[in-house]
């Protein structure tokens, strides 16, 4: 964003450049859809920096609220980019893990061994891919359309907002109009004993590893069940991972 110098300007014209120069780009102008893609995927690294990383582990704390509460504890996820992901969270009264391999995906909780199928597991898949523009004209990663919405603020910033469809999943993305970067991801789902909800993920902070931005920080809101926040205090890139923690137990 530019910014106006203290020497008076002295026409008419100079006032109407300087006046526009103030609004960011992404604000000023429409973007197509493909403008706001290619420039969120440049804003968090490039596709070719992406397609360079092997495997992603962070490592940090989270603070579970509930209508009861709060609970905290340590959470882990291993990425293996566009193929498989495993997550852990740990406290003091319960742990949970689950997994999708590539092909399945499965939970283990207080509640037992279970395998995730349908929203679930392709939401599980869904996460394994490091940036939700990649699949943008690019069919090795599965379908998926893409429609431009209307722009919204967000947090008093203005936001594009892509449509993404992949699966049953109606994913609702929002992009800050200035940063590029992806700071909202909302979809509706279906869960037991609570029924149809609105899932929102915020991100809200990014730190950067072999030229990709990663997701530092997020706040998952499920209305009706809780909300959690995770701070990942590490994140390592390219590390050996152990594929026998993706398989079901």
């Amino acid at each position: 964003m530019s910014t106006i110098t203290t020497r008076t300007l002295r026409t008419t014209g100079a006032l109407l450049l300087a006046s526009a120069l103030l609004v960011p780009a992404g604000v000023a102008q429409a973007q197509t859809l493909e403008q706001i893609i290619e420039a969120s995927l440049e804003a968090a690294g490039g596709r070719d920096a992406m397609a360079a990383i092997t495997s992603v582990r962070q490592t940090g704390a989270f603070t579970m609220s509930t209508a009861y509460g709060d609970l905290e504890g340590d959470t882990e996820v291993i990425t293996i980019p566009n193929q498989k992901i495993y997550q852990l969270i740990d406290n003091d009264l319960f742990q949970q893990t689950g997994a999708w391999n590539g092909t399945t995906g499965w939970s283990d909780s207080p509640q037992g061994l279970v395998d995730v199928e349908g929203q679930q597991a392709e939401s599980l898949a869904a996460q394994t891919v490091l940036h939700p523009f990649l699949p943008y004209n690019a069919p090795e990663f599965g379908p998926a359309e893409y429609r431009k919405l209307d722009d919204e603020e967000l947090g008093g910033r203005p936001h594009h907002v892509v449509g993404l469809s992949t699966g049953s999943i109606e994913f609702k993305i929002y992009v800050d109009a200035e940063t590029k970067m992806v700071s909202r991801t909302m979809f509706d789902a279906d869960l037991p004993d609570i029924g149809t909800v609105t899932l929102t993920a915020d991100t809200p902070a990014y730190e950067e590893h072999g030229g990709v931005m990663l997701v530092s920080a997020t706040s998952t809101d499920i209305p009706g069940a809780f909300t959690i926040d995770t701070r990942y205090s590490t994140i390592e890139i390219n590390v050996e991972v152990d594929h026998s923690i993706f398989e079901k137990p």
